[in-house]
């Protein structure tokens, strides 16, 4: 009997050590570092892993207090917290994985990912911890943000960061009685030497235009680009006109110096306008318009020279207000129309969708007339009626597409900001959808993130009506506005399309390239589509195919297109060799 029990004691303890030793083996397989903790705060196992992440061989750490590695974090296992832990009932998972402050041997710190868990071993109870290092997930947020708040090409302020800190600048100079200058500049002729001289050409003499910007401003003063060759900069501290005029004038001829790019000796001049607070306005957004129209008035009287806002300004006023009312009649007489980019799987190499374009037939045609007149609809108020029109004619176009053997391709609406913070806007647009006959999977909204980042609490939950309707959403213009990587997790968003400033070179300039793959990896981390705008070379497209963007809108392959040439391209489109 006495022999019996002390056989299968033997036998038990065998299995106890046996299953000790397969624990200790899988947990020394995994890539992440695993610390056993037991009930004195010390650590009794740690997994191979942690030399990789700590630099401390496993055996150096046993029997030494889990706060030599970690700086930060797990709260649960300090003061009070750990003999609540081993006094818990049940094993398993314990709380929310957390961030972490780490150290390594050397005593540099890196940011990490722990998970905490009670288990039951034949040692007898340990907190089992899983962590990782996210040193490269936070330095790619942190890129991405970088590039969401600053031009990708200069590595200056792009325009929403330009208005946030222009804003904390004013409400600085509000304060103490200070005057600002707003000093807004357009390069003058320089759409010829991109034309002649390619866009690469163009854009390094860009990044030389800002660097002598930056060279050419004081400390306490901001500058940043707000698009194609536009730039303002805000002069802080202002004592008089005669100062202004003197800054003004010395960018003005520092910028005509001439840009020497490889052999090429280039020549550009700027046209400079100039707002003043608080002569000119008290509001950041008048006083940059002011500027701007100041420019113009620079530019349209020779050129090559700075100019102070006027009453002149009032014949700019005169002619917006004549646009407003061409613009009312317009859409009164429904002179309107749409037309349509398509858009390729590119890793299908398929059609898989458009995006329907508002062209105003008997309005302007100049450069940013598209913009202008869509500022104009949205200031008196008419842009929801020709929000509406836009998307009932792209439902109406769609089916109309069914009927001649098209397949149910995706149709990208765009949304205005107006639009988007209209309380009943998804009401309105179920009801155009349903009425439409359409399915609400084929229709995708996309909007811009100045439009969800200016109230974050109600474009939530405007995103997340439109989402319960069915539609998709589209977050536009990747990159050009501020972005909260926090709040982008959070927004029921199933694409991100990134801004074509940063496609359009992707094949020669290693910055664009290394922002897109970020912003593509980032995507995918997240689960969502990515689309990249303004793909201008059959390099291009393979490079983004193979770096997993999954779809473009490619202006070489098909211009934007009235609904009947589509049917043609569809049918005849001959693409799929540029993907070979």
């Amino acid at each position: 009997m006495l022999e019996r029990s002390e056989n299968k004691a033997r036998a038990y303890l065998a299995d106890l050590q046996g299953r000790e030793h397969t624990l200790r083996a899988v947990l020394g397989a995994s890539v992440h570092a695993i610390l056993g903790i037991g009930h004195d705060g010390r650590i009794q196992f740690a997994s191979a892993s942690v030399a990789r992440l700590f630099d401390f061989a496993p055996q150096e750490l046993i029997g030494q207090s889990y706060e030599v590695l970690v700086v930060n974090g797990l709260r649960q296992l300090r003061g009070g917290g750990l003999d609540n832990l081993f006094h818990r009932g049940a094993v398993g998972q314990v709380g929310d994985i957390q961030e972490i402050e780490c150290r390594r041997k050397d005593g540099s710190l890196f940011p990490a990912e722990a998970s905490l868990a009670l288990a039951d071993v034949p040692g007898g109870r340990l907190v089992v911890s899983h962590i990782a290092d996210i040193s490269e997930r936070r330095e790619a947020e942190r890129r991405v943000l970088h590039a969401a708040r600053h031009d990708p090409l200069t590595g200056l302020p792009n325009r929403a960061l330009v208005y946030e800190l222009g804003a904390q600048l004013l409400a600085s100079a509000k304060r103490h009685g200070d005057r600002i200058a707003i000093l807004f500049f357009d390069l003058d002729r320089f759409k010829p030497i991109n034309d002649t001289y390619g866009h690469t050409i163009g854009d390094r003499m860009l990044q030389q235009v800002g660097q002598r910007l930056k060279d050419g401003l004081r400390g306490n003063d901001l500058v940043g680009r707000l698009g194609g060759d536009e730039f303002v900069a805000i002069l802080a501290d202002i004592r008089t006109d005669d100062a202004v005029l003197h800054m003004a004038t010395q960018l003005l001829h520092t910028l005509r110096e001439p840009y020497r790019i490889d052999t090429l000796d280039l020549k550009t001049s700027p046209s400079i306008g100039i707002s003043i607070y608080p002569e000119d306005g008290d509001e950041l957004d008048t006083l940059i318009r002011h500027a701007d129209a100041a420019m113009y008035h620079a530019k349209n009287a020779g050129r090559n020279r700075c100019q102070f806002f006027t009453q002149e300004i009032y014949l700019h006023a005169r002619q917006t207000f004549d646009l407003e009312q061409r613009l009312r009649r317009s859409i009164a007489e429904s002179d309107f129309e749409l037309v349509y980019q398509p858009f390729i799987d590119l890793s299908h190499k398929r059609f898989v969708g458009v995006e329907a374009l508002l062209r105003w037939r008997g309005g302007p045609t100049a450069p940013g007339a598209q913009e202008r007149f869509i500022a104009a609809a949205e200031r008196i108020g008419l842009i929801t009626v020709l929000g509406d029109w836009v998307l009932q004619e792209a439902c109406r176009q769609h089916e109309k597409w069914r009927e001649l053997g098209l397949p149910a391709i995706r149709m990208a609406v765009n949304v205005s900001a107006v639009q988007f913070r209209e309380k009943n806007f998804s009401e309105r647009a179920a009801t155009i959808i349903r009425r439409s006959g359409i399915h609400p999977s084929c229709i995708e909204f996309e909007v811009t993130e100045s439009a969800v980042m200016s109230d974050v609490e109600d474009a939530a939950k405007m995103l997340e009506r439109l989402k319960g309707d069915g539609v998709s959403i589209a977050l536009d213009d990747f990159g050009t506005g501020y972005s909260s990587l926090s709040y982008l997790s959070q927004f029921p968003i199933n694409k991100l399309k990134i801004d074509k400033s940063f496609i359009h070179n992707i094949d020669t300039d290693p910055r664009s390239l290394a922002i897109t793959e970020t912003v593509i990896a980032l995507g995918k981390k997240l689960g969502m589509t990515v689309i990249a705008e303004g793909i201008e070379s059959q390099a291009g497209i393979k490079l983004l195919a193979n770096i997993g963007c999954d779809l473009g809108q490619v202006f070489f392959i098909s211009k934007p297109v009235r609904p009947d040439k589509l049917v043609d391209w569809y049918y005849q489109a001959q693409y799929k060799h540029l993907f070979v």
